[in-house]
């Protein structure tokens, strides 16, 4: 009788323990995954991970209008200074449009200049130095008028020595800092570039054969411009965006690998190079499409490298040091050998250092924004445009070319159409109701941007 109860245990033991091991190994059960833990480090997955069998185009197209719409939908980049997302005037932090390029050749554009003086980013910038210069401007001014203390012999004539060679260092400091700019601004255009041509790679060559690998890939490089933007202004201004990869990449394992990376988009760039490694092992591809892909994935890995280059070698500190130190000894005699000529009055040599100490300084500060380019490059519009153009590899494919005769097949409307509401666009691609659990980093403080319906 005992043999036979100890039988029944160890049989129903068998029957149970399967079903929780089961359980532990997705983490828990399905109810207890879509609670959020408020004020955690990582969120929990999202409950639509569980709800999708396979992922699918739409699904694909249901998650980047997540993304730009409501995780990303603000007009401008929220972690680059608002001085420099003037409407009147456009700066180079935001991606420029046609009437943009028309106010900016405009004859009035210097009617222009002075009138939105007020509003200018480099005025903004300079004006604690510039209040600084002036006050000792004018306290110079005010003793050398009415005290012996400042009756000093300072020739104009020896001043304007080290003019020269302030004005060539600022000169050459400031192209030096332009050459930065326009180079950070080319390698991470071709960030949209390379991204397009892999998924258009991808879409053309891996999707036919295998559509769940290729809509894999598709994920991970609607990130990379994302993840590559978070590397090179940190993660103290741009925080985890553990939001947006949850959202983009909904395997639990896919998104924990690049979260726990050292360097996010070289994650990204080692998931490609392991699946481009699955398909030669399975025979997937032609060594002519292996060799496209192999290239493709290069140039994003040498994106990282320029990008990370830039980041890593400044204008050497020596020379900017020494620049300043010349300028700061320039504007600090000017008043008092000004003021020594005796052709100026006092209001005379104080509109005067006014006038030069802008420029001087204004010129200083465009070449230190310009040495940090990633700082005001329009990075925030850039990955909005590559996040887009990888989905159109895969939501807006071309016609086949076997049947000139048939039209274009009605689609759903574009997940990118302008005024769209985020609900619709769920109707319109069947997406289900459940949004991505996610932490954003605005203005210093973590907080939930999703929640499950």
């Amino acid at each position: 009788m005992k043999v036979k109860f100890l039988n029944g245990v160890l049989a129903l033991a068998c029957c149970v323990v399967p079903v929780v091991g089961a359980d532990s190994i997705r983490g828990g059960s399905t109810r207890a995954a879509a609670k959020p833990l408020v004020g955690a480090a990582t969120p929990v997955e999202p409950v639509e991970t569980f709800r999708r069998k396979k992922d699918s185009v739409n699904f694909l197209a249901a998650d980047v209008a997540r993304v730009l719409k409501v995780l990303r939908a603000d007009k401008h980049d929220p972690t680059v200074n608002g001085m420099f997302h003037s409407e009147t005037r456009p700066t180079f932090a935001i991606t420029w449009n046609h009437k943009m390029w028309e106010e900016h050749t405009s004859r009035w554009r210097f009617v222009n200049y002075f009138l939105y003086w007020y509003k200018s980013a480099l005025l903004k910038r300079v004006i604690p130095q510039l209040s600084f210069l002036m006050l000792w401007t004018a306290a110079s001014l005010y003793l050398a008028d009415h005290t012996q203390f400042m009756q000093i012999n300072f020739p104009m004539t020896s001043l304007s020595l080290v003019s020269g060679f302030v004005a060539s260092l600022l000169g050459v400091r400031t192209g030096q800092g332009m050459s930065r700019l326009l180079e950070a601004r080319q390698a991470f255009g071709k960030v949209v570039f390379y991204t397009r041509d892999m998924s258009s790679l991808v879409s053309n060559f891996i999707y036919d054969k295998d559509p769940q690998l290729a809509l894999k890939l598709a994920r991970h490089l609607a990130t990379f411009s994302w993840l590559l933007k978070n590397f090179l202004r940190g993660q103290a201004v741009t925080g985890t965006d553990e939001d947006l990869i949850r959202t983009m990449i909904p395997a639990k394992a896919d998104a924990d690998y690049i979260l726990q990376q050292r360097k996010l988009p070289v994650a990204v760039v080692m998931r490609l190079r392991q699946a481009l490694a699955h398909c030669t092992h399975k025979h997937l591809l032609s060594t002519a499409e292996e060799i496209a892909i192999d290239h493709a994935i290069q140039s994003m890995d040498l994106s990282i490298m320029v990008t990370e280059r830039i980041i890593a070698s400044p204008i050497p500190p020596l020379f900017t040091s020494h620049a300043g130190r010349l300028m700061v000894f320039y504007l600090t005699f000017l008043p008092i050998a000004l003021k020594g000529t005796g052709a100026m009055s006092s209001l005379g040599v104080f509109l005067t250092v006014l006038a030069v100490g802008y420029a001087m300084l204004g010129m200083d500060e465009i070449s230190h924004l310009m040495e940090q380019p990633f700082k005001v490059c329009p990075l925030y519009d850039l990955c909005r445009n590559s996040m887009r153009d990888v989905t159109d590899a895969f939501f807006m494919r071309p016609p086949p070319l076997n049947d000139s005769l048939s039209s274009y097949p009605d689609m759903h409307a574009p997940y990118w159409i302008p005024g769209e509401e985020f609900e619709s666009t769920d109707k319109l691609l069947d997406a289900p109701k459940g949004r991505a659990v996610g932490h954003h980093k605005t203005g210093g403080k973590y907080s939930s941007t999703m929640e499950l319906l």
